[in-house]
């Protein structure tokens, strides 16, 4: 059985929220991107318990489209570019780490920024004290970005950056939030990675023994 690590119910809600964000892209969700219109970030914002009124505009849709991108992005730029050439394997993952986190830190604050983002205690429907950062009365996009922004705090400020990870299936691009205690998620739940792959390395051996 794996260990699941303990995290506040927001984060793990917030975190999951992001994971499922990014994984809505045409590259990624099997059916197109599923946030092109207001219904679908509707539907998006529902799921994950978003409080206040559920009202979209296409204004809203777009903005989302762009966060998400964004994000996509920092998580994605290639590590050979942020490469000093190092020959020690571990000084070259720490570099690529801090790399990665510097990035997500530029896009937080950014996101920060636009929002005008004012962190307040709040707690409603099912949940106890836990941070927003847009009233109610702001837009859907805008409640979106900031929450993805304070899950991101809350997992940079505790080295926990990676516990957003990627699907390790060759065929497969989607995100995966990563609760086990020792790190060790590999695959999706989008889709029936860990299956498929585990059969086709079954196979393979069953070949290769002839």
């Amino acid at each position: 059985m794996v260990a699941i690590m303990t995290f506040p119910y927001d984060i793990r809600s917030n975190l999951t929220m992001l994971v499922d964000l990014l994984n809505t892209a045409g590259g990624i969700a099997e059916s197109g991107d599923e946030l092109t219109t207001t219904t679908g970030l509707r539907d998006f914002a529902a799921r994950h318990d978003f409080s206040g009124p559920l009202t979209a505009t296409k204004t809203d849709v777009e903005a989302t489209r762009r966060l998400r991108d964004r994000f996509d992005a920092a998580f994605s730029m290639d590590p050979d570019a942020e490469s000093d050439g190092s020959a020690d394997p571990e000084a070259e993952d720490a570099a690529t780490r801090d790399a990665l986190e510097r990035r997500i830190v530029d896009e937080v604050n950014l996101t920060l920024r636009e929002t005008d983002a004012l962190p307040q205690l709040v707690r409603h429907d099912d949940w106890d004290w836990h941070l927003h950062a847009a009233g109610a009365e702001a837009s859907l996009a805008d409640r979106v970005a900031v929450d993805v922004a304070l899950v991101l705090i809350d997992l940079i400020r505790s080295g926990d950056l990676d516990r957003l990870g990627r699907c390790a299936a060759p065929d497969c691009r989607a995100y995966l939030a990563d609760f086990s205690r020792n790190r060790s998620k590999r695959f999706c739940d989008t889709g029936n990675c860990a299956n498929r792959t585990h059969v086709a390395a079954f196979r393979a051996r069953r070949s290769e023994a002839g």
